[in-house]
């Protein structure tokens, strides 16, 4: 009988991590439980097999040999599995049946799977193979192709033999566009003929303005990306609006965000108003809470009660939504779920009971696609009565990320009457932490920092790393995890926060770095986008207090073992 694959080699880099990160098997066939390319019932909602499973084809004049390949997702504490560099990781999984005697091809003794990129070099190979079930191991390729072949021996090195099966991942279908398709994109059929005239995309824009009010014109580009030149001609059907300084109320510049210690019982106001922000030289008109980008950072004692006196300034309805916190219905802040929106001028009192320890946020219910892009979230920190609920660390960083789409004119304008780009919002190209393009830390050498993230953006999802320090996530949106876990990048989606711990070892400049793969659909390929969202830098003198043995510990949290022992059966 026929051994399954070995182990394969994984990328050079953070060893001693991926080995911990590694879901290989121990090399035999194997059972699994059912993944996206079983059979469900009509009831059930499985995954999507155009983007998890790979169908291995016969070649031509085989019959009866059929195969799959499972792509599914990696056990871990985010959404989804990825590398530093932001390419997708998956857990692979081969069913084989139909195989024949290897003999039946010719001089041969075994079936070998090799793995390829599009263009056939270089070859990888995977192990050898029969009809059953098989762990690949983990797979972070963006194309690429599977192939069987059958051979002489399991000991050789590269395809020799004839080619049994193959199969290609389900991201190699994107294709670049056709000529047709580049010249005419999706425009409206009186644009075609004026697209195929002028051929070249306009450059990117933002909000032209003529006579004070704001344009549509072109979306910025990626650097060396385009568009398909009719799709840069289309304009939302709305009419474009960007914020503006009211005559005879002079704008507040925006102010840092402020440190609100709270305890039970306490009340404070906040106000959504207008503010003029400044990023990297240029001036934009903007909102704030009490001025401020982010909004005050309140913090309070789990089990706490609190009294928010809500302001609305702006020239929109507007509500507040304490976002994560278990709250009483009529103080959730859903405008037509749970209260009416509040008008401009209008107020409103909010009651808060924090009954979770963890980190939160708060920001609108009404139209987010305009007020949460223009600066509208804070956060909100609720400390356990538990002196060791996260582990020891020497200090905390309360960050949170966000993106804002900036032309050439300025601010990308919004649609007054709808959202013009997704139900949310889009994509920005200036990528900000705590409102700021360059976020700078200075630590002591050795130092463990307690970092709460909070993803405010619309869309972006971010891919975070320092740059090789050692990471472990410890919590994440309503507090501990059961066991803390190592990453080498922090995966966190719109409206999610993480609680991780990173210790910085060595003197010298650490990046905080947000690493992505885009795609361009024009040339139909994947590319690679790095940011360096702002830097730590680690000074020579060692820190007082080390905890470098505590941190190098993954620590279990028995009370939240015990929360979900509740529910685990269901």
């Amino acid at each position: 009988m026929r051994e399954g694959l070995s182990h394969r080699a994984l990328p050079a880099g953070g060893a001693w991590l991926l080995a911990l990160l590694a879901t290989h098997s121990s090399g035999a066939r194997i059972d699994v439980p059912p993944g996206p390319c079983d059979e469900r019932p009509p009831a059930e909602l499985p995954a999507s097999r155009d983007i998890y499973c790979m169908e291995l084809v016969p070649a031509p004049g085989i019959d009866g040999v059929s195969g799959w390949v499972e792509l599914r997702r990696i056990p871990g504490p985010f959404t989804i599995a990825a590398a530093p560099d932001g390419r997708l990781r998956y857990r692979a999984v081969l069913r084989l049946s139909g195989l024949p005697e290897p003999s039946e091809f010719g001089a041969y003794a075994t079936f070998v799977l090799w793995m390829a990129p599009l263009l056939l070099y270089p070859i990888e190979k995977l192990g050898e193979v029969g009809n059953g079930t098989f762990e690949l191991g983990t797979i972070e390729h963006n194309k690429f192709l599977l192939l069987v072949s059958a051979e002489p021996s399991a000991e050789t090195e590269e395809p020799t033999g004839r080619f049994v099966l193959r199969g290609q991942s389900p991201s190699s279908r994107m294709r670049p566009a056709d000529l047709l398709e580049f010249l005419l994109g999706a425009a409206p059929l009186e644009e075609r003929e004026e697209a195929i005239e002028d051929g070249a995309p306009e450059k990117g824009g933002g909000a032209e303005e003529k006579d004070g009010a704001a344009r549509w014109s072109g979306v910025p580009m990626p650097d060396g990306v385009t568009m398909l030149p009719a799709l840069t001609r289309l304009r939302p059907d709305a009419t474009p609006y960007l914020p503006a300084e009211r005559p005879g109320e002079p704008l507040v510049e925006v102010r840092r965000r402020e440190l609100m210690r709270l305890e039970d019982g306490d009340a404070i106001d906040l106000e959504a108003g207008l503010v003029r922000r400044t990023i990297r030289g240029r001036s934009f008109v903007m909102y704030g809470f009490n001025g401020q980008v982010p909004g005050p950072l309140l913090q309070v004692p789990q089990d706490a009660t609190i009294t928010v006196r809500f302001t609305n300034r702006l020239d929109w309805p507007t509500s507040i939504h304490w976002h994560g916190v278990r709250i009483d219905n009529a103080y959730d802040g859903v405008p037509g779920v749970t209260q009416e929106p509040i008008p401009p001028g209008g107020g409103f009192v909010y009651r808060i009971h924090f009954r979770d320890a963890g980190i939160y946020w708060y920001h609108p219910h009404y139209r987010e696609d305009v007020q949460q892009e223009l600066g509208l979230a804070g956060n909100m920190l609720v400390r356990s009565p538990r002196a060791e609920y996260y582990g020891p660390v020497n200090r905390e960083e309360v960050l949170m990320l966000d993106d804002l789409l900036v032309g050439e004119e300025g601010l990308v304008p919004f649609g007054l009457e709808t959202a013009t780009h997704t139900l949310m919002g889009r994509f920005g190209n200036v990528l900000l932490v705590n409102g700021e393009p360059d976020y700078a830390l200075e630590v002591k050498r050795g130092e463990v920092v307690r970092f709460f993230f909070t993803n405010v953006s619309n869309t972006r999802t971010f891919n975070l790393s320092f740059a090789g320090a050692p990471m472990k996530v410890v919590g994440s949106d309503v507090g501990n995890y059961e066991r803390e876990a190592w990453a080498e990048s922090l995966v966190i989606g719109p409206a999610e926060r993480y609680v991780v711990h990173v210790r910085f070892p060595a003197s010298g400049t650490v990046p905080l770095l947000n690493r992505v793969q885009g795609i361009d659909h024009v040339n139909g390929r994947f590319f690679a986008e790095e940011d360096t969202l702002g830097r730590v830098r680690v000074r020579t003198e060692r820190i007082e207090t080390e905890l470098g043995e505590e941190f190098l510990r993954l620590r279990r949290d028995g009370h939240a073992v015990r929360e979900i022992d509740r529910f685990r059966s269901e």
